[in-house]
Protein backbone atom coordinates (compact mmCIF):
# COMPACT_ATOMS: atom_id res chain seq x y z
CA UNK A 1 0.00 0.00 0.00
CA UNK A 2 1.57 3.62 -0.97
CA UNK A 3 1.92 6.35 1.44
CA UNK A 4 -1.03 8.24 0.01
CA UNK A 5 -3.48 5.40 0.40
CA UNK A 6 -6.41 6.06 2.90
CA UNK A 7 -8.08 3.43 4.68
CA UNK A 8 -11.98 3.18 3.59
CA UNK A 9 -14.26 4.15 6.52
CA UNK A 10 -18.09 3.17 6.76
CA UNK A 11 -19.81 5.86 6.86
CA UNK A 12 -21.49 6.53 10.67
CA UNK A 13 -25.57 5.86 10.80
CA UNK A 14 -27.85 8.37 10.12
CA UNK A 15 -29.17 8.40 13.80
CA UNK A 16 -30.60 11.80 14.89
CA UNK A 17 -32.34 13.38 17.69
CA UNK A 18 -35.73 14.06 16.67
CA UNK A 19 -38.06 15.62 19.64
CA UNK A 20 -37.18 16.45 23.46
CA UNK A 21 -39.19 17.89 25.57
CA UNK A 22 -37.24 19.41 28.54
CA UNK A 23 -41.08 19.98 30.95
CA UNK A 24 -43.36 17.35 30.60
CA UNK A 25 -45.99 17.72 32.80
CA UNK A 26 -49.31 16.27 31.31
CA UNK A 27 -47.84 14.76 27.86
CA UNK A 28 -47.08 11.25 28.49
CA UNK A 29 -45.89 9.02 31.08
CA UNK A 30 -43.77 6.66 31.62
CA UNK A 31 -44.66 3.00 32.37
CA UNK A 32 -44.11 3.53 36.30
CA UNK A 33 -46.64 6.43 35.74
CA UNK A 34 -44.08 9.45 36.39
CA UNK A 35 -44.23 12.38 33.73
CA UNK A 36 -40.61 12.30 32.70
CA UNK A 37 -39.12 14.16 30.75
CA UNK A 38 -37.54 12.49 27.04
CA UNK A 39 -35.42 12.44 24.31
CA UNK A 40 -36.36 10.88 20.52
CA UNK A 41 -34.06 9.58 18.67
CA UNK A 42 -34.84 8.64 14.70
CA UNK A 43 -33.54 6.26 12.65
CA UNK A 44 -33.11 9.02 9.64
CA UNK A 45 -31.11 6.43 7.27
CA UNK A 46 -31.98 3.54 5.18
CA UNK A 47 -30.15 0.73 7.03
CA UNK A 48 -31.07 -0.64 10.71
CA UNK A 49 -28.76 0.92 13.41
CA UNK A 50 -27.09 -0.56 16.40
CA UNK A 51 -27.94 1.20 18.75
CA UNK A 52 -25.09 -0.20 21.51
CA UNK A 53 -22.94 1.74 19.08
CA UNK A 54 -24.66 5.04 20.38
CA UNK A 55 -24.75 7.17 23.47
CA UNK A 56 -26.08 10.58 24.56
CA UNK A 57 -24.43 13.71 26.95
CA UNK A 58 -25.88 15.93 28.52
CA UNK A 59 -24.40 19.70 29.27
CA UNK A 60 -22.65 18.13 32.38
CA UNK A 61 -21.26 15.84 30.10
CA UNK A 62 -23.06 12.54 31.93
CA UNK A 63 -23.17 9.61 29.73
CA UNK A 64 -26.43 7.70 28.88
CA UNK A 65 -26.49 4.64 26.64
CA UNK A 66 -29.51 4.37 24.39
CA UNK A 67 -30.06 0.75 24.23
CA UNK A 68 -28.87 -2.25 22.37
CA UNK A 69 -31.21 -3.16 19.93
CA UNK A 70 -31.48 -2.62 16.36
CA UNK A 71 -33.38 -0.05 15.44
CA UNK A 72 -34.68 -0.29 11.61
CA UNK A 73 -34.97 2.73 8.74
CA UNK A 74 -37.76 5.45 9.57
CA UNK A 75 -38.32 4.44 13.42
CA UNK A 76 -37.43 5.71 16.44
CA UNK A 77 -36.91 5.01 20.26
CA UNK A 78 -38.09 7.18 22.84
CA UNK A 79 -35.94 7.69 26.34
CA UNK A 80 -36.60 9.11 29.21
CA UNK A 81 -34.99 11.32 30.62
CA UNK A 82 -35.52 10.48 34.48
CA UNK A 83 -32.04 10.13 36.15
CA UNK A 84 -32.56 6.33 36.26
CA UNK A 85 -30.19 3.73 34.89
CA UNK A 86 -32.57 1.73 33.44
CA UNK A 87 -33.39 0.03 30.17
CA UNK A 88 -34.88 2.94 27.87
CA UNK A 89 -33.75 5.42 31.13
CA UNK A 90 -31.20 7.89 30.46
CA UNK A 91 -28.93 8.78 33.49
CA UNK A 92 -29.63 12.70 33.70
CA UNK A 93 -32.51 14.88 33.71
CA UNK A 94 -33.06 17.85 31.49
CA UNK A 95 -33.12 21.39 32.71
CA UNK A 96 -36.16 23.14 31.62
CA UNK A 97 -34.34 26.71 31.69
CA UNK A 98 -32.19 25.17 28.59
CA UNK A 99 -29.74 22.11 28.25
CA UNK A 100 -27.52 20.61 25.23
CA UNK A 101 -27.61 17.13 24.02
CA UNK A 102 -24.80 15.41 22.40
CA UNK A 103 -25.32 12.52 20.27
CA UNK A 104 -22.77 10.23 19.85
CA UNK A 105 -22.17 7.05 17.56
CA UNK A 106 -18.67 5.21 17.64
CA UNK A 107 -17.59 7.94 20.40
CA UNK A 108 -18.35 10.61 17.31
CA UNK A 109 -20.60 13.22 17.76
CA UNK A 110 -23.51 13.08 14.98
CA UNK A 111 -26.31 15.33 16.26
CA UNK A 112 -26.31 17.93 19.06
CA UNK A 113 -29.12 20.33 20.22
CA UNK A 114 -28.81 23.29 22.39
CA UNK A 115 -32.56 23.67 23.67
CA UNK A 116 -33.84 27.58 25.25
CA UNK A 117 -36.52 27.87 27.77
CA UNK A 118 -40.18 26.33 26.78
CA UNK A 119 -43.61 26.51 29.00
CA UNK A 120 -44.38 22.75 29.89
CA UNK A 121 -45.65 20.41 27.43
CA UNK A 122 -44.24 22.15 24.69
CA UNK A 123 -41.06 20.54 22.61
CA UNK A 124 -38.15 21.21 20.28
CA UNK A 125 -38.88 18.99 17.25
CA UNK A 126 -37.88 18.60 13.61
CA UNK A 127 -40.33 19.14 11.03
CA UNK A 128 -41.52 17.22 9.07
CA UNK A 129 -39.09 14.46 10.74
CA UNK A 130 -35.73 14.82 10.58
CA UNK A 131 -35.64 18.06 9.49
CA UNK A 132 -35.35 21.34 10.20
CA UNK A 133 -35.37 22.42 14.50
CA UNK A 134 -38.79 24.29 15.77
CA UNK A 135 -40.08 24.86 18.86
CA UNK A 136 -43.64 23.35 19.34
CA UNK A 137 -46.61 22.92 20.89
CA UNK A 138 -47.83 19.68 19.61
CA UNK A 139 -45.54 17.12 21.05
CA UNK A 140 -45.24 13.69 19.04
CA UNK A 141 -43.83 11.01 21.32
CA UNK A 142 -42.75 7.78 19.84
CA UNK A 143 -44.87 9.50 16.83
CA UNK A 144 -44.41 11.51 13.43
CA UNK A 145 -43.83 15.09 13.79
CA UNK A 146 -45.83 16.00 10.80
CA UNK A 147 -45.00 18.86 8.85
CA UNK A 148 -45.99 21.71 10.83
CA UNK A 149 -44.72 22.62 14.52
CA UNK A 150 -47.73 25.16 14.39
CA UNK A 151 -47.81 29.00 15.43
CA UNK A 152 -48.93 28.96 19.02
CA UNK A 153 -46.98 28.31 22.07
CA UNK A 154 -49.85 27.55 24.30
CA UNK A 155 -49.74 23.99 25.09
CA UNK A 156 -53.51 24.51 25.99
CA UNK A 157 -54.14 24.95 22.31
CA UNK A 158 -54.36 20.83 21.94
CA UNK A 159 -57.39 20.25 24.38
CA UNK A 160 -59.30 23.01 22.07
CA UNK A 161 -60.77 22.89 18.29
CA UNK A 162 -61.85 20.18 15.83
CA UNK A 163 -58.85 18.61 15.21
CA UNK A 164 -59.09 16.16 17.56
CA UNK A 165 -61.59 13.17 19.61
CA UNK A 166 -60.26 13.31 22.91
CA UNK A 167 -60.83 10.19 25.34
CA UNK A 168 -60.97 11.34 29.10
CA UNK A 169 -61.75 9.42 31.81
CA UNK A 170 -63.14 10.21 35.90
CA UNK A 171 -62.78 7.74 38.57
CA UNK A 172 -64.92 8.06 41.45
CA UNK A 173 -64.69 6.44 44.15
CA UNK A 174 -67.63 4.45 46.52
CA UNK A 175 -67.38 7.33 48.88
CA UNK A 176 -67.10 10.40 46.81
CA UNK A 177 -70.26 8.65 44.25
CA UNK A 178 -72.30 8.88 47.45
CA UNK A 179 -70.91 12.51 48.84
CA UNK A 180 -71.98 13.82 45.21
CA UNK A 181 -74.94 11.98 45.25
CA UNK A 182 -76.16 14.25 48.63
CA UNK A 183 -74.76 17.13 47.29
CA UNK A 184 -73.36 17.54 43.61
CA UNK A 185 -72.09 20.57 44.19
CA UNK A 186 -69.38 19.57 46.77
CA UNK A 187 -66.12 18.65 45.38
CA UNK A 188 -65.12 15.19 46.02
CA UNK A 189 -61.77 13.36 45.09
CA UNK A 190 -61.27 11.14 42.55
CA UNK A 191 -58.97 10.78 39.37
CA UNK A 192 -58.43 12.08 35.70
CA UNK A 193 -57.31 10.25 32.85
CA UNK A 194 -56.44 11.91 29.71
CA UNK A 195 -55.03 9.78 26.84
CA UNK A 196 -53.24 7.79 28.73
CA UNK A 197 -52.22 10.03 31.32
CA UNK A 198 -53.82 9.43 35.03
CA UNK A 199 -53.77 12.49 37.80
CA UNK A 200 -54.71 11.11 41.35
CA UNK A 201 -56.02 13.05 43.83
CA UNK A 202 -58.25 15.58 42.05
CA UNK A 203 -61.48 17.12 43.13
CA UNK A 204 -64.52 16.70 40.85
CA UNK A 205 -68.10 18.23 41.08
CA UNK A 206 -71.19 18.05 39.10
CA UNK A 207 -72.11 21.23 37.43
CA UNK A 208 -75.05 22.79 35.61
CA UNK A 209 -78.15 25.14 36.69
CA UNK A 210 -82.17 24.17 36.08
CA UNK A 211 -81.78 23.26 32.33
CA UNK A 212 -78.54 22.04 32.49
CA UNK A 213 -78.09 19.65 35.56
CA UNK A 214 -78.27 16.08 35.76
CA UNK A 215 -77.62 13.23 38.65
CA UNK A 216 -75.64 10.53 38.43
CA UNK A 217 -77.68 8.70 36.81
CA UNK A 218 -78.52 10.93 33.87
CA UNK A 219 -75.94 12.80 31.87
CA UNK A 220 -74.24 14.66 34.52
CA UNK A 221 -71.84 17.30 33.79
CA UNK A 222 -68.70 18.04 35.50
CA UNK A 223 -65.71 20.37 36.53
CA UNK A 224 -62.29 18.82 37.10
CA UNK A 225 -60.21 21.06 39.65
CA UNK A 226 -56.73 19.46 39.05
CA UNK A 227 -54.73 21.12 41.60
CA UNK A 228 -56.62 20.57 45.21
CA UNK A 229 -54.30 18.34 46.41
CA UNK A 230 -51.29 18.37 44.26
CA UNK A 231 -49.86 20.51 41.54
CA UNK A 232 -51.22 18.91 38.35
CA UNK A 233 -51.63 20.66 35.17
CA UNK A 234 -53.36 19.58 31.83
CA UNK A 235 -51.11 21.15 29.21
CA UNK A 236 -51.18 23.93 31.47
CA UNK A 237 -54.59 23.97 32.55
CA UNK A 238 -55.63 23.83 36.29
CA UNK A 239 -59.29 22.85 35.35
CA UNK A 240 -61.08 21.19 33.24
CA UNK A 241 -65.03 21.77 32.27
CA UNK A 242 -67.17 19.37 30.81
CA UNK A 243 -70.25 20.32 29.15
CA UNK A 244 -72.94 17.56 28.71
CA UNK A 245 -74.87 19.39 26.24
CA UNK A 246 -78.20 18.50 27.10
CA UNK A 247 -79.65 21.60 26.29
CA UNK A 248 -77.63 21.95 22.61
CA UNK A 249 -79.24 19.01 20.00
CA UNK A 250 -76.76 20.26 17.80
CA UNK A 251 -73.83 19.16 19.40
CA UNK A 252 -72.14 22.10 18.16
CA UNK A 253 -73.45 25.30 19.17
CA UNK A 254 -71.36 26.51 21.60
CA UNK A 255 -68.39 25.71 19.18
CA UNK A 256 -70.07 28.08 16.52
CA UNK A 257 -70.75 30.51 19.19
CA UNK A 258 -67.93 31.18 21.04
CA UNK A 259 -65.97 31.47 17.81
CA UNK A 260 -67.65 34.43 16.70
CA UNK A 261 -67.23 36.23 19.50
CA UNK A 262 -63.42 35.39 19.56
CA UNK A 263 -63.25 37.04 15.62
CA UNK A 264 -64.59 39.95 17.42
CA UNK A 265 -61.92 40.29 19.76
CA UNK A 266 -64.99 39.83 22.83
CA UNK A 267 -62.97 37.85 25.79
CA UNK A 268 -64.62 33.98 25.08
CA UNK A 269 -63.31 30.82 26.15
CA UNK A 270 -62.32 28.01 23.61
CA UNK A 271 -63.99 24.76 23.02
CA UNK A 272 -62.83 20.48 22.02
CA UNK A 273 -65.01 17.33 22.39
CA UNK A 274 -63.93 14.25 24.37
CA UNK A 275 -65.85 11.02 24.52
CA UNK A 276 -66.17 10.39 28.57
CA UNK A 277 -65.65 7.02 30.70
CA UNK A 278 -66.71 7.79 34.28
CA UNK A 279 -65.99 4.53 36.05
CA UNK A 280 -65.04 2.20 33.02
CA UNK A 281 -68.11 3.08 31.50
CA UNK A 282 -68.80 5.26 28.65
CA UNK A 283 -70.92 8.20 28.96
CA UNK A 284 -71.10 9.67 26.05
CA UNK A 285 -69.84 12.88 24.32
CA UNK A 286 -68.72 15.89 26.14
CA UNK A 287 -67.55 19.38 25.00
CA UNK A 288 -64.81 20.12 26.65
CA UNK A 289 -65.19 24.17 27.30
CA UNK A 290 -62.34 26.30 28.76
CA UNK A 291 -62.84 27.28 32.41
CA UNK A 292 -63.27 30.72 33.15
CA UNK A 293 -60.76 31.41 35.67
CA UNK A 294 -56.79 33.30 35.89
CA UNK A 295 -55.49 31.50 33.55
CA UNK A 296 -57.99 32.48 31.15
CA UNK A 297 -57.97 35.96 31.97
CA UNK A 298 -54.31 35.59 31.51
CA UNK A 299 -55.07 34.70 27.62
CA UNK A 300 -57.13 38.20 27.39
CA UNK A 301 -55.97 40.78 29.94
CA UNK A 302 -52.56 41.85 30.64
CA UNK A 303 -53.73 42.32 34.26
CA UNK A 304 -56.02 38.79 35.19
CA UNK A 305 -55.73 39.81 38.75
CA UNK A 306 -58.88 41.61 39.19
CA UNK A 307 -62.34 40.45 40.48
CA UNK A 308 -64.43 38.10 38.18
CA UNK A 309 -67.31 38.11 39.61
CA UNK A 310 -70.26 35.45 37.69
CA UNK A 311 -73.95 36.24 37.40
CA UNK A 312 -77.11 33.61 36.63
CA UNK A 313 -80.46 33.99 36.69
CA UNK A 314 -82.00 37.33 37.15
CA UNK A 315 -79.10 38.65 38.89
CA UNK A 316 -78.00 42.31 37.61
CA UNK A 317 -76.53 45.43 38.40
CA UNK A 318 -78.46 46.71 41.17
CA UNK A 319 -77.70 48.20 44.64
CA UNK A 320 -78.40 44.90 46.65
CA UNK A 321 -77.64 42.27 43.96
CA UNK A 322 -74.33 42.83 45.17
CA UNK A 323 -74.00 39.58 47.53
CA UNK A 324 -76.03 37.59 44.20
CA UNK A 325 -72.73 37.62 42.36
CA UNK A 326 -70.82 34.50 42.97
CA UNK A 327 -67.09 35.25 43.59
CA UNK A 328 -64.63 33.38 41.18
CA UNK A 329 -61.47 35.06 40.88
CA UNK A 330 -59.58 38.32 42.65
CA UNK A 331 -57.89 40.01 45.61
CA UNK A 332 -60.75 39.83 48.01
CA UNK A 333 -64.13 37.60 48.15
CA UNK A 334 -66.20 40.26 50.74
CA UNK A 335 -64.95 43.53 48.37
CA UNK A 336 -68.30 44.00 45.83
CA UNK A 337 -67.50 47.84 46.30
CA UNK A 338 -66.92 48.09 42.31
CA UNK A 339 -70.06 46.47 41.51
CA UNK A 340 -71.92 48.90 43.46
CA UNK A 341 -70.65 51.92 42.10
CA UNK A 342 -71.77 51.05 38.78
CA UNK A 343 -75.23 50.35 40.00
CA UNK A 344 -75.38 53.61 41.70
CA UNK A 345 -74.18 54.90 38.64
CA UNK A 346 -77.43 53.32 36.58
CA UNK A 347 -79.44 54.27 39.37
CA UNK A 348 -78.77 57.97 37.50
CA UNK A 349 -80.95 59.63 34.72
CA UNK A 350 -80.63 57.47 31.56
CA UNK A 351 -78.97 59.87 29.29
CA UNK A 352 -75.66 61.19 27.19
CA UNK A 353 -73.89 62.60 30.80
CA UNK A 354 -74.16 58.95 32.60
CA UNK A 355 -73.25 57.31 29.40
CA UNK A 356 -69.95 59.27 29.96
CA UNK A 357 -69.59 58.08 33.73
CA UNK A 358 -70.95 54.63 32.47
CA UNK A 359 -67.49 54.18 29.88
CA UNK A 360 -65.44 55.33 33.33
CA UNK A 361 -66.55 52.08 34.80
CA UNK A 362 -67.62 49.76 31.67
CA UNK A 363 -65.43 48.95 28.52
CA UNK A 364 -68.56 49.78 26.28
CA UNK A 365 -66.90 48.93 22.69
CA UNK A 366 -66.42 45.34 23.96
CA UNK A 367 -69.91 45.74 25.79
CA UNK A 368 -72.28 46.87 22.87
CA UNK A 369 -70.01 44.01 20.59
CA UNK A 370 -71.13 41.14 22.89
CA UNK A 371 -74.69 42.60 22.76
CA UNK A 372 -74.70 42.27 19.29
CA UNK A 373 -73.18 39.01 19.22
CA UNK A 374 -75.91 37.66 21.66
CA UNK A 375 -78.73 39.29 19.10
CA UNK A 376 -76.84 37.76 15.84
CA UNK A 377 -76.51 34.40 17.35
CA UNK A 378 -79.75 34.26 19.37
CA UNK A 379 -78.26 33.80 22.50
CA UNK A 380 -81.70 34.42 24.47
CA UNK A 381 -80.18 32.60 27.68
CA UNK A 382 -77.22 35.18 28.28
CA UNK A 383 -77.27 38.94 29.11
CA UNK A 384 -80.31 39.60 27.35
CA UNK A 385 -82.04 38.02 30.03
CA UNK A 386 -79.73 39.14 32.68
CA UNK A 387 -78.22 35.13 32.87
CA UNK A 388 -75.33 33.37 32.21
CA UNK A 389 -72.46 35.85 32.13
CA UNK A 390 -69.35 37.02 34.27
CA UNK A 391 -67.68 40.55 34.82
CA UNK A 392 -64.05 41.23 35.02
CA UNK A 393 -62.88 44.04 36.79
CA UNK A 394 -59.54 44.89 34.71
CA UNK A 395 -56.79 46.90 37.03
CA UNK A 396 -54.95 47.65 34.76
CA UNK A 397 -58.29 49.99 33.00
CA UNK A 398 -60.70 49.99 35.85
CA UNK A 399 -63.07 48.68 33.63
CA UNK A 400 -65.58 46.11 33.69
CA UNK A 401 -65.66 43.65 30.53
CA UNK A 402 -68.63 41.34 30.16
CA UNK A 403 -67.44 37.91 29.47
CA UNK A 404 -70.24 35.68 27.46
CA UNK A 405 -71.49 31.81 29.47
CA UNK A 406 -73.88 29.30 28.68
CA UNK A 407 -74.25 29.73 24.35
CA UNK A 408 -75.29 26.08 24.10
CA UNK A 409 -78.99 27.34 23.59
CA UNK A 410 -78.51 29.83 20.70
CA UNK A 411 -78.77 30.17 16.56
CA UNK A 412 -82.57 27.88 16.10
CA UNK A 413 -84.97 30.42 18.72
CA UNK A 414 -86.33 33.85 17.21
CA UNK A 415 -88.67 34.73 19.86
CA UNK A 416 -86.86 38.14 20.56
CA UNK A 417 -85.75 40.46 18.46
CA UNK A 418 -81.84 42.67 18.35
CA UNK A 419 -83.36 45.15 19.89
CA UNK A 420 -85.50 43.97 22.96
CA UNK A 421 -83.37 42.28 26.61
CA UNK A 422 -83.76 42.37 30.22
CA UNK A 423 -80.09 43.12 31.04
CA UNK A 424 -80.28 46.65 33.43
CA UNK A 425 -77.03 48.19 31.61
CA UNK A 426 -78.37 46.70 27.74
CA UNK A 427 -81.80 48.38 28.63
CA UNK A 428 -79.81 51.88 29.59
CA UNK A 429 -77.72 51.64 26.25
CA UNK A 430 -81.12 51.15 23.96
CA UNK A 431 -82.52 54.46 25.92
CA UNK A 432 -79.27 56.69 25.55
CA UNK A 433 -79.05 57.50 21.42
CA UNK A 434 -75.32 57.24 21.08
CA UNK A 435 -74.96 53.77 22.76
CA UNK A 436 -77.77 52.22 20.90
CA UNK A 437 -76.75 53.95 17.60
CA UNK A 438 -72.87 52.12 18.39
CA UNK A 439 -74.89 48.68 19.32
CA UNK A 440 -76.57 49.40 15.26
CA UNK A 441 -73.28 49.73 13.85
CA UNK A 442 -71.58 46.88 16.06
CA UNK A 443 -75.14 44.93 15.13
CA UNK A 444 -74.00 45.12 11.17
CA UNK A 445 -70.16 44.41 12.18
CA UNK A 446 -71.06 40.87 13.56
CA UNK A 447 -73.07 40.00 10.73
CA UNK A 448 -70.62 40.62 8.46
CA UNK A 449 -68.01 39.20 10.57
CA UNK A 450 -70.07 35.96 10.33
CA UNK A 451 -70.57 36.26 6.57
CA UNK A 452 -67.13 36.14 6.21
CA UNK A 453 -66.44 33.19 8.64
CA UNK A 454 -69.02 31.31 6.97
CA UNK A 455 -69.27 28.95 9.74
CA UNK A 456 -72.25 27.05 7.93
CA UNK A 457 -69.34 25.83 5.79
CA UNK A 458 -67.94 24.20 9.15
CA UNK A 459 -71.51 22.28 9.78
CA UNK A 460 -71.37 19.13 7.62
CA UNK A 461 -68.01 18.47 8.09
CA UNK A 462 -68.14 18.84 12.13
CA UNK A 463 -71.63 16.76 12.36
CA UNK A 464 -69.72 14.10 10.01
CA UNK A 465 -66.85 13.87 12.47
CA UNK A 466 -69.01 14.10 15.33
CA UNK A 467 -71.91 11.52 14.03
CA UNK A 468 -70.57 8.16 15.38
CA UNK A 469 -69.73 9.64 19.22
CA UNK A 470 -73.25 10.97 19.13
CA UNK A 471 -75.02 7.65 17.86
CA UNK A 472 -72.72 5.55 20.44
CA UNK A 473 -73.30 8.36 22.98
CA UNK A 474 -75.51 6.16 25.75
CA UNK A 475 -76.78 9.27 27.69
CA UNK A 476 -77.64 11.40 24.78
CA UNK A 477 -81.26 12.71 25.11
CA UNK A 478 -82.31 13.21 21.69
CA UNK A 479 -82.84 11.27 18.35
CA UNK A 480 -80.34 11.31 15.78
CA UNK A 481 -83.07 12.79 13.77
CA UNK A 482 -83.51 15.44 15.79
CA UNK A 483 -79.50 16.08 15.92
CA UNK A 484 -80.36 16.32 12.27
CA UNK A 485 -83.09 18.99 12.45
CA UNK A 486 -81.02 21.02 14.91
CA UNK A 487 -78.21 21.09 12.55
CA UNK A 488 -80.44 22.05 9.26
CA UNK A 489 -82.09 24.65 11.68
CA UNK A 490 -78.62 25.97 12.31
CA UNK A 491 -77.61 26.05 8.74
CA UNK A 492 -80.68 28.56 7.94
CA UNK A 493 -80.10 30.76 10.81
CA UNK A 494 -76.37 31.42 9.86
CA UNK A 495 -77.48 31.76 6.20
CA UNK A 496 -80.43 34.05 6.43
CA UNK A 497 -80.34 35.68 9.62
CA UNK A 498 -77.15 38.05 9.07
CA UNK A 499 -79.21 39.98 5.88
CA UNK A 500 -82.09 40.24 8.43
CA UNK A 501 -79.64 41.73 11.27
CA UNK A 502 -78.83 43.91 8.70
CA UNK A 503 -82.29 45.16 7.62
CA UNK A 504 -83.42 45.71 10.91
CA UNK A 505 -79.79 47.76 12.39
CA UNK A 506 -80.78 49.75 9.85
CA UNK A 507 -84.24 50.72 10.76
CA UNK A 508 -82.89 50.49 14.60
Amino acid sequence: MSDTARTWQEPLPDLVLNEVQTDNESTVMTPAGDFADWVELLNRGEDPVDLGRARLLDQSDTVGHVGSELLGPGERVLLWADGSSDPAHLPFNLAASGDELVLEIDGQAVDRLATGPLDGDTVWGRYPDGGAWAPSARPTPAGPNGNDPGASLDPSDHLFGAERLHQIAIAIPDASWRGLQASEYDEQPGSFGFEGAWFDPISVRIKGQLGSLRTLDQKAAFKVDLDDYERHRLRGQETVTLNNMVQDPSFVHEYLTYTLYRALDLPAPRVGWAELAVNGELWGLYLVLETADDQFLARWFQDPSGHLFEAAYGVDLYVGHEDSFEYDEGPDETDRSDLTELAQVLDGAWDEATLTVVRGHVDMARFVRLMAVEAVTLHWDGYTTANNYRLYHDPQTDLFTLLPWGCDQTWVDYWYMPYTGYGRLFQFCMAVESCRAAYSVALVEVADTLDALDLASELDPLSDWLADAIAADPRKEVSLDQVAAELEATRVTLETWPDQVRALAEGG
